[in-house]
C-alpha cells in the first residue's frame, strides 16, 4: 500500500463557487455540499474571490454581496453534516491593504487565503499576462520581482494563509520556458518563508497544478521541506476548484507532498483561529 493509498482527503480549503465570476456554471455551495458527501469530506471552506482593484475586480464577489453570500453558507449547513467554512481568497494590491482590512474586519469570516496573482501590472492567471511578465525580464529577475511582492502580502499581515506560493510556475511550460529549479531561487523563497514564520502566516500545498498541466501541486517538494526545516506549522491543502467536478480534486497529491516533507499535522480554521489535524485516519 503506498502513501497515498493510507491517506485520506478530509478536508479542502480553496473552494469557488457561484460568487466567482470565473466558476463552471452551476458552481452553487448546494451542489458543492452533494459532492463533498459524496466524496466523504468532513470539511470544506468556501473562498471566493475578492479582488479590490484592476481589470479583474468583477471576477470577484462584490463587497455588498458579502451578507448573502453567508446567508447561503450558513443555511445550507442545516442541511449537511459536512463542516462549512465562510472564506475568502484575496488578492493583494499594493496601496490596497486598507480598504482590504476594512471589508475583512467587517465580517465574521472563518479564514482568509492571500492570493498574488497579479505583479507589477501582469495577472499570472492568464497566459497573455504570464508572457508579458517573462518576456520583460530574465528568468532570475522575474522570479526576484514575484517573492518581492509574495512577501509584502506576507508582511502585510491581512491573510491567514498565502495561496499557491510559487504560482509563477503555472504557465512556463506551456511557454516552453524551463522551470527554474528550487536552489535557483532559494535566497528569494526562504526570505517569504521566514517572513511566513516571522508573522505566523501559513502557506496552502494547492493541488490545482495537475488541472493546470504542470504535473505537480503548488509549491515544490523543496519548498515545502524548507518550511518544515524552518519550524513552519501551518499548512492548508486545497483543490482551487472553479467547478464542482473538480472539488477534491489531486488531494492525495498535497498530502503525500506534506508527509514527504515530514509534516504529520495540517491546519483548519473557525473564526480565523487555526486549529491542527492529523493527515492520517
Amino acid at each position: 500500500m503506498d502513501e497515498g493509498e493510507r491517506l485520506r482527503i478530509r478536508v479542502d480549503y480553496h473552494i469557488h463557487e457561484r460568487h466567482s465570476a470565473d466558476t463552471a456554471p452551476g458552481s452553487t455551495v448546494e451542489a458543492y455540499i452533494r459532492r463533498a458527501e459524496i466524496l466523504g469530506l468532513e470539511e470544506i471552506c468556501f473562498t471566493t474571490h475578492l479582488i479590490v482593484s484592476g481589470p479583474d475586480v468583477a471576477t470577484g464577489i462584490d463587497p455588498d454581496e458579502i451578507p448573502e453570500y453567508f446567508r447561503e453558507i450558513e443555511e445550507a449547513q442545516a442541511s449537511t453534516s459536512v463542516r462549512l467554512r465562510v472564506g475568502l481568497e484575496v488578492d493583494y494590491f499594493p496601496g490596497e491593504e486598507h480598504r482590504i482590512e476594512r471589508i475583512l474586519d467587517e465580517y465574521p469570516f472563518d479564514f482568509i487565503l492571500g492570493a498574488l496573482h497579479i505583479v507589477e501590472g501582469c495577472d499570472l492567471g492568464y497566459r497573455h499576462g504570464a508572457e508579458r511578465f517573462f518576456a520583460d525580464r530574465p528568468m532570475h529577475k522575474a522570479i526576484k520581482t514575484y517573492f518581492k511582492w509574495f512577501r509584502r502580502a506576507v508582511e502585510s499581515g491581512l491573510f491567514d494563509v498565502m495561496a499557491h506560493p510559487d504560482y509563477f510556475r503555472r504557465y512556463l511550460p506551456s511557454m516552453g520556458l524551463r522551470e527554474p529549479t528550487f536552489e535557483e531561487y532559494a535566497p528569494e523563497a526562504l526570505e517569504a518563508l521566514e517572513a511566513m514564520r516571522e508573522h505566523r502566516i501559513g502557506f496552502e500545498i494547492n493541488s490545482s497544478g495537475y488541472r493546470h498541466g504542470i504535473g505537480d501541486c503548488y509549491p515544490t517538494l523543496e519548498f515545502v521541506e524548507t518550511a518544515r526545516r524552518m519550524g513552519i506549522k501551518n499548512i492548508t491543502i486545497g483543490s482551487d476548484s472553479h467547478s464542482v467536478e473538480h472539488l477534491g480534486g489531486w488531494l492525495n497529491h498535497a498530502l503525500e507532498k506534506l508527509t514527504k516533507a515530514g509534516y504529520r499535522r495540517l491546519s483548519t480554521y473557525r473564526g480565523r483561529r487555526r486549529r491542527s489535524i492529523d493527515i492520517g485516519i
